[in-house]
């Protein structure tokens, strides 16, 4: 498994995995375009013989210094096996090295990933119940 920078090639199958894994709150086609445009080096795939196991996208925030974990998904045969903190960490090595002491990222309450985020020293930060609009709840996490 190899974890690397995304090409503008990655940019449909990176689509097609957070459609399935967030459905209407996912991004769309051409956010994940323009993100990897705006965000050179920040959008990281993992794969495995050609094939897409995962992918994270961050992105610089309001301040130089404060970067934001934006989407992290795994496929579901993928999951389980230390990739999503492979990515995550990955992802956090790319924003502190482009001078982010601050990274921030949102999740629902009761996702699973909540404790890999605590165990990689993210923080609960705040609550918003509405963050999507009603109904959707989100933690702000924050590392540093």
């Amino acid at each position: 498994m190899t974890i690397r920078t995304a090409i503008k090639g990655d940019l449909a199958a990176v689509y097609g995995l957070e459609c399935a894994a967030f459905g209407s709150h996912g991004y769309p086609d051409f956010f994940l375009r323009q993100a990897w445009d705006l965000w050179p080096g920040s959008l990281l795939v993992a794969e495995s013989e050609s094939e897409l196991l995962g992918y994270v996208l961050a992105g610089r925030g309001e301040s130089a210094t404060e970067g934001w974990i934006l989407s992290l998904a795994v496929t579901p045969a993928a999951q389980g096996r230390g990739l999503g903190r492979q990515l995550l960490q990955a992802a956090v090595a790319v924003l502190e090295e482009q001078g982010c002491a601050r990274i921030k990222l949102t999740v629902l309450p009761d996702n699973p990933a909540l404790q890999l985020y605590q165990r990689l020293g993210f923080a609960e930060a705040g609550r918003e119940n509405d963050y999507f609009g009603p109904g959707e709840p989100r933690l702000l996490m924050v590392r540093g």
